[in-house]
């Protein structure tokens, strides 16, 4: 890779970090040593001289909105304090209650770093420095971004639409306060995630739009802006698109994992050359103080 690709892989590095948070959403063990992996990577993203941390001192008031918007990602989420993710022994306990916390920060930090990594593309693009070997793996990773975001996403969009249905049947069809939160502070944000995500998707491809598509459509079936397909039950209706949603995540992750070896193999070629270099360095200062 070039050196601008180089630049760009470590942009990658902390957006890549910073969507695999959303594996916690996940109902199921997560070790504690992913756990310190994604939080040291996205630190290193903040430390001087890196990749962003040059972006973000370069670019005034914008670059000062994204590194505090990623502290505070680190603090809530990563931070010894937070409710979200705890540690217990090697493990981390993850609290299902609050998956939006997370998807706050996932889905806004990740447009924004996205959007700073195609800033560098269209350059590279400019100055015929743009290799397949980036353009590939950035439009991969956005495809099995976008596909796991729908998938957790419109999981928990279904537990509140099912909840906020019981609430409503016990009610007789009036509204009430809890019918009322349901809404406002669940289903609305749920839909809020993919609306936001689709409008902006950068890959164009028929299958994941119309993917995405069905899943917006969905949303407007269930708000009683759009008939139901077919006439099909809103649970017919869920499996489907998760049907839909896991076999496109299968294939967009096989992807993903071809486009991310080159780069990751090429990543590490350098980390292991700079440590060599650091270590070679260290040794000659020894020796000079020795004699």
């Amino acid at each position: 890779m070039n050196n601008i690709s180089r630049y760009i892989a470590n942009l990658y590095l902390v957006m890549l970090n910073v969507r695999d948070t959303l594996e916690f959403c996940i109902d199921r063990e997560h070790p504690i040593a992913i756990y310190n992996g994604r939080k040291r990577a996205i630190e290193d993203g903040l430390k001087e001289h890196s990749a962003l941390k040059n972006f973000l001192d370069n670019n005034g008031d914008k670059g000062k909105e994204i590194q505090e918007k990623l502290k505070l990602f680190l603090d809530d989420i990563y931070g010894d304090g937070s409710t979200v993710l705890t540690i217990t022994g090697d493990t981390v306990r993850v609290d299902h209650t609050q998956h939006i916390k997370i998807y706050d920060y996932v889905v806004g930090l990740n447009e924004t770093l996205r959007d700073v990594i195609y800033s560098y593309i269209n350059y590279a693009r400019k100055n015929n420095q743009l290799e397949d070997v980036i353009v590939n793996l950035i439009q991969s990773d956005e495809r099995l971004y976008r596909g796991v975001l729908n998938k957790w996403v419109t999981i928990d969009f279904e537990k509140a639409f099912v909840e906020f249905n019981k609430v409503m049947n016990e009610s007789k069809g009036q509204a009430t306060p809890q019918s009322n939160f349901i809404v406002q502070n669940e289903i609305a944000k749920y839909a809020g995630y993919l609306r936001f995500s689709r409008q902006h998707c950068h890959i164009t491809d028929n299958r994941s739009l119309d993917l995405f598509d069905e899943g917006i459509q969905l949303i407007e079936m269930t708000e009683g802006r759009r008939q139901r397909r077919d006439n099909k039950s809103f649970g017919e209706l869920f499996k489907q698109f998760f049907t839909h949603l896991d076999e496109y995540i299968k294939e967009s992750e096989l992807k993903w994992r071809q486009d991310y070896k080159p780069v990751f193999d090429e990543m590490v070629a350098l980390a292991k050359e700079a440590m060599a270099k650091q270590a070679e360095n260290i040794t000659a200062e020894q020796a000079s103080k020795d004699n």
